[in-house]
């Protein structure tokens, strides 16, 4: 099991560890955060760092349990920092380690004044010929061995307190004796299982691990005797946890302006200072170095107090052995240590591997690296290379997640808006056969386009709609949409009003001149209605408008560019007027680019239901009518007049009967009498079906094409029907459709 791992249900993904990890030990695969061990130092950082509590420390309190039941003498090795983990005093903590289970309890810091007095013999009154590494640090050892083993052979083969006094305990206790460490250090779980040093000790326990040992055994640091610790007593040791403490123990001189002996701490300045050493920019010195910012800042010290105040009590702790504690006589032990250089081999990446991998993330030149750290690592190219190595992934690029999810965003705001865009053509729009589905499907796509477009029809099927539902669809729905009717506009004028006019072009022209409708619908729409009747010379003219997307004014001599998107639309038969000699055949291709011919409503009786409820609704709200209904039979006639005026004079029927008929239902005998009069008596009184039968088997065509149009969907059908549900499953119900 590794040292520390990451429990991936916990784990967020922010990648906090990555990026405090200061050799990027941290794997990222299809989205899960991993450590790597053979690259990890075990310095704790990870785990410090995980707001969630995802990095997980391999336990060994189950360990610890066995050995206390499998070995009759097991010592407990106290690292000289508890002071600063623990409220209760010193004599109630080892009270509580011998109530847990343990025969002896030892202090460390013996063992860290042996180191101290083995640093005093080797450096004291010498200064180094080049820059000498201590050795008690464990995470400095495994970061000097995996990343930095050029210097091994400056590393100061002393061997740390843990394994000195590990050593100790074996030689007053017996060789079978079981070694517990406890201390704030995760790297020390690595530290007993380096090959120089393996067997020293059994097991590492943590801070955290003993409170779990105290729980699991019942013990209550309270409530326990307090004990004193066994075998040799320490004073000085007892500042190892502190910076400087090493130097401070072995009576070396630690002057800021002699600078042979150096204290270095902290992650920040640690790698910093082994750089500078590798790089041979670092002066002769015996270096002081602890990853931590001392051990009462390792990473499982359990106390949330300042680092002043941890320190203050480690010192005055300190102060109280030294006047009851009698130096100890020497018990002499090896203390030598081997190091092992275990830097895997790099490989490296070609520039042009790095550039294809910051390509991915729309990294294509060296400004937009912005090299922001959000994915653990600190330059975009640091990235690039984990990826490489499948340590990283491409999707962990803030930035680029960022302007991805705003291209998702913009395509499912455009999907919405389409969405909209067609409810709202479904609503003005009112009708299920085929011919009017296919319009609106029509509508539709053209809102998504910028081309021209022509709509053919009679006069009264609804082209202005359709024209104003294209622009309001589209992306232009913010510009203007301007209306002109070619026919209402006097053939002198037409110019002018189209294309606006200098101050002076003619006789009446106003000061300063006039803006045509063209450029007033600049970045918008202009609809040009009944475009059939517009005279042969301002066709000319709009054959260069379309060509060449700009306009001359009257009495102008330059030319006005115009971002305009052209809907045109007329009731008469282009092909037969260009046989006519009336319509410029080379404008009207330029106009037949997106082309729908509307059907007439008497091509289309099936949706005559449907848009007579849906005018009869609208026109009541309009004008403050109270809702009314027509009868059947009116519904038949509707159904089966011809509808010269369309859509058109089927509104001005109903809003005059509407207006007119106090009745709430309006019958047969309402209508004009042209409505029903041109309907062959024989075929509705003598030989063929009633009215009522023929409104009957009108309303089943319309309900069929609804289910049709919405995938048998009974709830939109019914909207669509403008029915309500209780009354859409009666008619289905009468006609068999259920």
């Amino acid at each position: 099991m590794p040292i520390v791992k990451t429990e991936s249900e916990l784990c967020k993904r922010c990648y906090a560890c990555l990026r405090n990890c200061p050799v990027k030990a941290i794997k990222v695969k299809d989205g899960q955060v991993s450590v790597t061990e053979s690259i990890c130092i075990t310095c704790g950082t990870c785990k410090n760092v995980c707001s969630q509590g995802a990095k997980l420390v391999q336990s060994d309190v189950a360990g610890v349990k066995q050995l206390l039941q499998r070995k009759s003498t097991v010592v407990a090795l106290l690292a000289p920092s508890f002071v600063a983990a623990f409220e209760a005093t010193p004599e109630q903590v080892v009270g509580a380690i011998k109530a847990a289970g343990f025969e002896k309890v030892c202090e460390v810091a013996y063992g860290a004044e042996l180191v101290a007095r083995e640093y005093s013999r080797l450096y004291a009154n010498k200064r180094p010929v080049a820059p000498l590494i201590t050795s008690p640090c464990p995470a400095i050892i495994n970061l000097v061995e995996k990343y930095y083993p050029r210097l091994i052979n400056q590393l100061i083969p002393v061997v740390s307190p843990m394994i000195a006094s590990a050593r100790v305990a074996k030689k007053l206790y017996g060789e079978q004796a079981g070694i517990v460490f406890i201390g704030p250090c995760v790297a020390k779980k690595s530290e007993i299982d380096h090959l120089s040093v393996a067997g020293e000790v059994d097991f590492v326990l943590t801070f955290s691990e003993l409170k779990e040992l105290f729980l699991d055994s019942g013990v209550a640091l309270a409530a326990v005797q307090p004990a004193n610790f066994d075998g040799p007593g320490a004073t000085l040791g007892g500042v190892f946890p502190l910076a400087g403490g090493l130097l401070k123990a072995a009576r070396l001189q630690n002057d800021i302006l002699d600078q042979s002996n150096v204290v270095v701490e902290g992650l920040h300045e640690v790698m910093e200072t082994l750089n500078a050493i590798e790089a041979k920019q670092f002066s002769s010195a015996l270096v002081d170095i602890l990853f931590c910012r001392g051990c009462i800042d390792g990473p499982d010290l359990c106390d949330s107090r300042s680092s002043h105040l941890r320190r203050k009590k480690v010192a005055n702790y300190v102060h109280q052995r030294a006047n009851f504690v009698s130096p100890a006589p020497a018990v002499f032990v090896d203390l030598s240590r081997k190091f092992t250089a275990q830097a895997k081999k790099k490989v490296k990446p070609s520039e042009e591997n790095i550039r294809e991998i910051l390509k991915v993330t729309g990294k294509f030149k060296d400004t937009d690296e912005l090299n922001c750290g959000a994915c653990g690592y600190n330059t975009c190219r640091d990235k690039a290379v984990a990826v490489y190595l499948e340590l990283a992934e491409v999707n962990m690029c803030l930035p680029f997640l960022l302007h991805k999810s705003q291209q998702e965003i913009s395509h499912y705001r455009q999907e919405i808006e389409r969405m909209e865009v067609l409810s709202g053509i479904s609503r003005q729009i009112i009708g299920n056969s085929k011919q009017f589905q296919a319009a609106k499907n029509f509508v539709l796509k053209a809102a998504q386009s910028c081309s021209t477009v022509l709509l053919l029809g009679e006069s009264g099927t609804g082209k202005g709609l359709f024209a104003r539902a294209i622009h309001f669809g589209g992306a232009r729905k913010e510009g203007p949409f301007i209306k002109v009717n070619c026919s209402a506009i006097p053939e002198s004028l037409l110019e002018s009003e189209l294309f606006g006019y200098e101050e002076g072009a003619f006789s009446g022209a106003q000061k300063g001149g006039k803006t045509g409708k063209f450029q007033v619908a600049d970045g918008g729409t202009i609809f040009l209605d009944e475009i059939g009747d517009m005279p042969l010379n301002m066709q000319a003219k709009m054959l260069r408008v379309l060509h060449e997307r700009e306009i001359e004014r009257v009495g102008g001599h330059y030319s006005i560019p115009i971002d305009v998107r052209i809907i045109a639309a007329t009731n008469k038969d282009l092909r037969k007027e260009i046989r006519l000699g009336s319509f410029r055949e080379d404008l009207f291709y330029r106009l037949d680019v997106l082309t729908l011919s509307l059907p007439a409503l008497r091509e289309v009786p099936a949706d005559i239901p449907q848009l007579v409820e849906s005018l009869i609704e609208r026109i009541c709200k309009k004008y403050h009518i109270p809702a009314k209904a027509v009868n059947d039979e009116v519904m038949s006639v509707f159904c089966h007049y011809s509808w010269p005026g369309n859509v058109r004079e089927l509104e001005n029927i109903l809003e005059r009967l509407l207006n007119m008929v106090e009745d709430r239902i309006i019958g047969v005998e309402h209508l004009p009498a042209y409505l029903w009069q041109h309907i062959q008596s024989d075929r509705y009184l003598k030989i063929g079906p009633s009215l009522g039968s023929m409104t009957a088997e009108i309303e089943k065509e319309a309900i069929v094409n609804a289910l049709r149009a919405t995938k048998n969907n009974r709830s939109k059908a019914a909207k669509i029907l403008g029915l309500h549900r209780s009354t859409f499953y009666e008619k289905l119900n009468r006609y068999s459709l259920l």
